[in-house]
């Protein structure tokens, strides 16, 4: 395991998923929105069940395809997924969405 800083391409690949997984849960909060605000809570509550899945579905597929695919560094990509994760839930505003 190399922790020096030789390849950012892990930490940018685990930084992107993150990103991506953000703006997928800002697009499921959006439209659950609208849904409830049209009255369809049964529909808002499957359009957020169903982002979250989507998301759940996506960060495992974007790991298997950085550590698998592209032999990226699992620990950087790790790492860089779980600090930006932890930035957005520290850091988050109110206008996020």
């Amino acid at each position: 395991m190399n922790l020096g800083s030789e390849s950012i391409w892990p930490s940018l690949y685990g930084g992107l998923i993150s990103v991506i997984n953000t703006l997928l849960l800002a697009r499921g909060v959006n439209n659950a929105a609208v849904a409830a605000k049209e009255h369809q809570k049964g529909r808002s509550a499957w359009l957020l069940f169903k982002s979250l899945f989507l998301r759940m579905a996506l960060i495992l597929i974007g790991f298997y395809i950085g550590i698998v695919n592209l032999q990226l560094e699992p620990i950087q990509i790790l790492v860089a997924f779980a600090l930006a994760q932890l930035g957005y839930v520290f850091f988050k505003t109110k206008y996020i969405y």
